[in-house]
């Protein structure tokens, strides 16, 4: 294996780095060497400090202005200091992305199509002005609204590779210990994507109290087997998100949507109905046992209490086989009394998107399983709704 996905970049944020190698001062900046690796407890001081060149209000003005002389150092305080944003959240779900994406996705998109977009994408860069995707988004509706080479596009450009010279600078992606890290996890797929990186699959594995998701290669001209990735901001955050104690209720939401990966349990409770939908509340999430996480599709019955609280559904996403080939199980089982109808998405093993995927309903009292012979890692399932 090589680092030439570090060098690559480097080449292209060459002016960044050259103001940051002379820094020293360890109370105020961070320390410059083969790669910046976050460390989020002097980030946290560094980025709240009103005095200091990295206060985080600072950085992210710039940024929206597209300020380039902006150094490697502040591009990393920035991307990395969004961890650390009480609006930290590596799961959102930007309703405005999603019909953004549609419009520019059609067959033919005509310029008053790509003002929609622009529009769209301008209050879910509002929302989080650090995802990778919106820039790329809107870059190709600038180019279709004001030109190829208008100041816009440019400007998207220029935020886009930002974010990702943030994520090459941080590692070389070999092992464990020099892995690259991401404060979103789809960012991962981004940066493949933009360095021409073909995964094969994805695992996520344990090292030294961290967590990576490890992505077999396919033949590519860095002569890489395996990218490593850090993702443990992003299941820190889903930790911290649903850790309880004995003495505090549970609750997230309401909301209408959840992702589930495989090896994990979670339970959720209805809300209210609104515009015909259900919104609820995540109640319990969890990693399951190597017993429960690798399952027969037909022999799921113990994982399930007999009665259950009142309105909630409990989901499994596990591992199995069916037909003689490796499977995917959603199982679960309803505490509602009503039949519910919702909308179901699966990601493949390699792709940063979800696709639309079929689903037979949840009944009152009962256990339902569905099931996937394609490498799916992650499900998503939103807008429960009574079944007509």
């Amino acid at each position: 294996m090589k680092n030439r996905v570090l060098i690559a970049v480097l080449l292209f944020v060459l002016p960044f780095v050259a103001s940051a190698q002379d820094e020293k001062d360890v109370d105020t900046n961070i320390q410059i060497s083969s790669y910046i690796v976050p460390d989020y407890e002097q980030l946290g001081k560094i980025i709240n400090d009103p005095s200091s060149d990295f206060y985080y209000p600072s950085l992210l003005k710039r940024f929206s202005e597209a300020d380039t002389t902006l150094t490697i150092e502040e591009i990393h305080c920035l991307y990395f200091g969004y961890v650390l944003q009480k609006d930290y959240d590596p799961y959102i779900r930007l309703e405005e992305e999603d019909n953004a994406r549609d419009i520019l996705n059609q067959d033919k998109v005509t310029k008053k199509d790509a003002e929609k977009a622009l529009k769209l994408l301008n209050k879910a860069v509002e929302k989080a002005p650090m995802h990778l995707r919106l820039y790329m988004y809107r870059y190709y509706a600038d180019r279709l609204v004001y030109g190829d080479d208008s100041k816009a596009a440019s400007d998207d450009a220029f935020r886009y590779v930002a974010l990702i010279s943030a994520i090459s600078a941080s590692g070389n992606g070999t092992d464990f210990d020099n892995a690259f890290h991401v404060a979103v996890v789809a960012h991962s797929y981004s940066f493949m994507n933009y360095y021409g990186l073909k995964p094969t699959g994805q695992s996520l594995q344990s090292n030294a109290g961290q967590q990576f998701d490890v992505f077999p290669l396919k033949e590519n001209e860095y002569d890489m087997d395996e990218l490593y990735v850090n993702v443990t901001p992003c299941l820190g955050y889903l930790s911290k998100m649903f850790s309880s104690s004995d003495d505090e209720i549970l609750d997230s939401g309401p909301i209408d949507q959840f992702d589930i990966r495989i090896g994990r349990k979670l339970t959720i409770k209805l809300d209210k109905k609104r515009k015909g939908e259900f919104k609820f509340r995540v109640v319990g999430y969890e990693t399951v046992d190597d017993s429960i996480s690798s399952v027969q599709w037909n022999d799921t019955k113990n994982l399930f209490a007999e009665t259950g609280e009142k309105n909630t559904i409990v989901f499994y996403c596990v591992k199995s086989s069916f037909g003689n080939k490796p499977a995917v199980l959603l199982i679960m089982k309803s505490y509602c009394k009503d039949m519910l109808a919702y909308d179901t998405f699966i990601r493949l093993e390699g792709s940063a998107e979800f696709q639309t995927t079929s689903n037979n309903g949840i009944f009152p009292g009962a256990q339902g399983t569905e099931i996937w012979n394609d490498p799916v890692n992650a499900i998503r399932i939103s807008h429960l709704r009574l079944m007509k």
